[in-house]
């Protein structure tokens, strides 16, 4: 009998590669870039620009949100495509300084991995906040279908997955961090997972929420699931 082995690393290295080759969206905010910063969006495997070949995607479907605490209601600001030699992303001059927060919604459309069809949706955002109370007020982003909330303790961090206002459980959640931090967790029953920061510095975290639901698309496509991506930066421990 012929050995198994070939096709189990076969199917172990595509699993690698597309995990690897994985293109999330990203909401960032560059402080140091005009007035009061900029918002850039990357569509790439971590939050920072590369090709952008997938923002082409995105064109019709895009909406940026910008938040204060004075000004809580989500309000829509414009996204422009920036072009340095080969690398590609969204960016728009930030009407107010922090404590904000810029939130990003995109449909990619149908994706094929391997024979399933996949309808992707991302979920963005970037907190730019320094304190407990700061982020009480901007944590949750309700006009985001699945969100990942932040709430600081004294010693750790908790994690909340929601999807269209009720708690996910059983989901992964990615967090990393500074000095190579790396924290792969499932959400509890009440969609929450805890993480304590090993050092200060950004943080990124990702998680998705898939429905076995096939359909066809806007444009005719059909597709087997859906699966939507939320990503959320931070820079943790805060300072207050």
């Amino acid at each position: 009998m012929r050995s198994k082995l070939p096709l189990v690393l076969t199917v172990l290295l595509f699993c690698f590669v597309t995990e690897a080759s994985a293109h999330y969206l990203w909401s960032t905010i560059d402080s140091k870039s005009g007035k009061h910063g900029a918002a850039k969006i990357y569509s790439e495997e971590s939050p920072a620009a590369g090709d952008g070949r997938y923002l082409k995607h995105f064109e019709k479907s895009k909406k940026t949100w910008f938040r204060t605490i004075e000004q809580i209601k989500p309000r829509l600001i414009k996204t422009k495509v920036i072009q340095q030699k080969k690398k590609r992303w969204l960016q728009t001059p930030l009407p107010a300084a922090g404590p904000r927060s810029v939130d990003t919604y995109a449909k990619f459309g149908v994706y094929n991995y391997g024979k399933t069809r996949v309808l992707l949706h991302y979920y963005a955002r970037s907190l730019n906040v320094n304190s407990h109370d700061d982020l009480h007020e901007l944590a949750r982003a309700k006009h985001m279908n699945l969100d990942i909330v932040a709430h600081d303790t004294p010693k750790k961090v908790e994690l909340k997955v929601i999807w269209k206002g009720k708690p996910v459980a059983k989901r992964l959640v990615y967090i990393h961090g500074p000095k190579k931090f790396r924290k792969n967790v499932k959400t509890d029953q009440s969609g929450k997972v805890t993480f304590q920061p090993s050092a200060r510095g950004r943080y990124t975290i990702r998680t998705s929420v898939e429905l076995r639901t096939p359909g066809k698309d806007n444009d005719g496509k059909a597709y087997d699931l859906i699966r939507h991506h939320a990503t959320l930066i931070m820079t943790l421990p805060l300072k207050e």
